[in-house]
């Protein structure tokens, strides 16, 4: 019969995200398991059919679709498909680390990533798009802020960026998108009053803000993270 021992790396972090108690150690414990799923993704991409799937599919619908519209809404769908994929292998991972987390689930309106610990009691609420400029990231930004997020202290969110086509660098786009923010920021229409930011220690891939929310009043912290999935840059 196999023990359960504590002094297992995997039991030990299992324990602790389910028996999780406060919101700080909820957030710490779930970066954690965000940065392991993020280097599962890189470590697969060379593997992973499905991004180089995707860039076959697009250019023979190039070739073959004739129609501008017909092209453009076929484009948008393998869009989709890609940035729902990645999503869903970012929730099995955190599934099977213990969190509740699921893909496109209603919290007031579909969310691409919901996470929550085992009494749901603390959430974290995750909109993921395939890079295409700042503006079109300040959508999923607003999509967020505005639509799915309440501002409560037991709540954050997160920006992913997939990055499946650009010649900038990781860095380059989120220190473009940091500075988008920052002048987003000044008018205080755009509801970011308040905002701060500031860039993980160990990467340029991930930063996190932090500005008043509209609906609480209460400082609400936003995780910004870029993922590279290219597979041939």
């Amino acid at each position: 019969m196999t023990r359960i021992s504590m002094k297992d790396p995997f039991v030990l972090q299992l324990y602790k995200i389910r028996n999780v108690k406060k919101y700080d150690e909820f957030l710490e414990l779930l970066e954690e398991v965000l940065n392991e799923a993020a280097e599962r993704i890189y470590s697969s991409l060379n593997k992973n059919s499905v991004v180089s799937t995707f860039k076959d599919l697009c250019e023979s619908a190039e070739k073959n679709i004739k129609d501008v519209d017909e092209f453009k809404k076929h484009i948008v769908l393998l869009q989709k498909k890609l940035e729902d994929d990645i999503s869903c292998r970012i929730v099995d991972h955190l599934d099977a680390k213990g969190f509740v987390s699921s893909h496109d689930p209603n919290n007031k309106g579909h969310v691409d990533i919901l996470v929550q610990n085992q009494s749901k009691k603390f959430k974290w609420i995750g909109e993921a798009k395939l890079y295409d400029g700042n503006r079109y990231h300040q959508k999923g930004l607003y999509q967020l802020i505005n639509d799915y997020s309440s501002g409560g202290k037991f709540e954050s969110g997160g920006v992913l960026i997939y990055l499946n086509k650009t010649q900038y660098s990781v860095k380059d786009v989120m220190q473009s998108w940091d500075a988008h923010l920052k002048e987003l920021a000044k008018d205080p229409n755009n509801r970011l009053v308040n905002f701060d930011s500031k860039f993980d220690e160990d990467t340029s891939s991930i930063f996190y803000s932090q500005h008043t929310h509209h609906r609480s009043g209460d400082p609400y912290r936003i995780r910004h993270c870029c993922l590279d999935i290219r597979i041939d840059f």
